[in-house]
């Protein structure tokens, strides 16, 4: 599997998180910065380029709005991931993994 390192410590904005996150899987233009659109790119497929399986794991942040976004995207994959098995019988493996 791919490992995917982002230091989440050198992004000051979730703004600038979702930049750096959209450049790493390949984000085709257009692609948002929400929850909802990464789970769309990342588990149900069509806005980026990178295919699966792959971690991306964010490094460096210790609390604060770029950690919660992590973590509720990590939550939100995690989820989708399971109604896709439900509905199409296959497991995307995909994860957003928060290391401090």
């Amino acid at each position: 599997m791919r490992t995917i390192e982002i230091d989440g410590a050198a992004c000051t904005t979730v703004k600038a998180f979702c930049a750096v996150l959209k450049d790493e899987i390949r984000a085709l233009p257009g692609h948002g910065d929400s929850i909802e659109a990464f789970v769309d790119s990342m588990i149900w497929g069509g806005l980026s380029q990178l295919p699966p399986p792959y971690l991306v794991r964010v490094r460096g942040l210790h609390g604060g709005p770029i950690a919660a976004f992590v973590k509720e995207l990590s939550e939100s994959l995690g989820y989708a991931r399971m109604e896709r098995r439900d509905r199409k019988g296959e497991d995307i493996e995909v994860m957003v993994q928060l290391r401090r």
